[in-house]
């Protein structure tokens, strides 16, 4: 089954050949069993708080809590795919997994899911709600809040997501985020509970409390690199890709591909780097935000601002910024 979420490359995709055509229906098909990549996350986990135990060094802990971050982060992702029926293509499976994957990170489900399709539909316009340049007319708030972000920026948006979604959404969507987060205060309840009963708080803080830092940063810069300074208006330019490497690729379930996942949101996150080596000569033509690794981003970031447009096609030392003019 082919889920056609309304994405930006649809009506784009018109330009392109039937064969392409073809090939970018057949990434739609989703393959339930690479839904196993959660094992994964779970044992980084797993794997994390077995260091925290077995060794008093900081050194060891602070790794641990790298790796604690990576595994929450990444089960947020998975949240994210399931918003997009990405998991199973089934309205409730995908739901209760990603209701499973994000608590961890303190996000309901439904409440993310309301806000982020808002997103997909108004992408970087007035109706975005993930947009910086809609959160005040004044250039110096934004800027403060953009380079804010990258300290702070996952404590508001925790609170902002379930009030967005309960002003966003229908009365259904409102009764599914408010019985969420029932469930969501009931379970971290739960575990603080049995924590304080048998003496494990400092499991607790070790094991997930103090890697939400590494959450929260790895989640900032992510949402940095999406669509910040990008051109807003056509849809090869208003989002943007970081190919980074295999690993980090793979612990971000492909989310760095945000450009393809914008073009195809109803697409499942394993096929998102094949998207992009198909549609590579049309990213050029079009003068795509492409970049080779986050680091070079972070850099662009702090030189440009928020006020100011990226350069183009960051990969090694070649910056292309010259678009076709025809492919708008």
């Amino acid at each position: 089954m082919i889920l056609k979420e309304p994405g930006e490359g649809w009506v784009w995709a018109r330009k392109l050949g039937i064969e392409k055509q073809k090939v970018i229906r057949e990434l739609h098909r989703v393959q339930p069993a690479r839904n196993s990549i959660l094992l994964l996350f779970l044992g980084l986990w797993v794997f994390g708080i077995l260091l925290i135990r077995s060794s008093p060094l900081l050194l060891a802990h602070l790794f641990a809590y790298v790796i604690i971050g990576v595994a929450i982060h990444g089960l947020a992702i998975l949240m994210h795919e399931g918003c997009h029926g990405n998991l199973f293509r089934n309205l409730w499976k995908d739901r209760w997994l990603g209701v499973f994957c994000g608590a961890p990170a303190l996000l309901s489900y439904s409440a993310y899911r309301v806000v982020h399709l808002k997103h997909h539909r108004h992408v970087r316009t007035a109706e975005d709600p993930e947009e910086f340049m809609n959160l005040s007319r004044r250039p110096w708030v934004r800027s403060l809040a953009f380079y804010g972000w990258i300290l702070i920026g996952a404590l508001p948006y925790v609170v902002l997501v379930p009030v967005n979604a309960i002003v966003l959404g229908r009365w259904r969507d409102r009764v599914d985020v408010v019985s969420e987060y029932a469930l969501l205060i009931a379970l971290h309840g739960t575990v603080l509970a049995v924590a304080w009963r048998y003496e494990l708080l400092p499991l607790l803080l070790h094991g997930l409390v103090i890697p939400w830092l590494a959450v929260s940063i790895f989640t900032h810069v992510r949402g940095w690199a999406e669509h910040a300074m990008t051109m807003p208006g056509h849809p090869l330019t208003q989002s943007r890709v970081i190919t980074s490497n295999r690993l980090v690729s793979l612990l971000m379930c492909n989310l760095n591909y945000h450009l393809e996942h914008h073009l195809y949101p109803a697409m499942p996150w394993y096929n998102l780097p094949k998207l992009h080596e198909l549609l590579s000569d049309e990213y050029r033509k079009a003068g795509a935000f492409v970049y080779s690794s986050y680091f070079r981003f972070l850099l662009d970031a702090v030189r440009t601002g928020l006020h100011g447009q990226a350069p183009r096609f960051r990969l090694g030392d070649q910056v292309g910024v010259s678009p076709d003019s025809s492919s708008r």
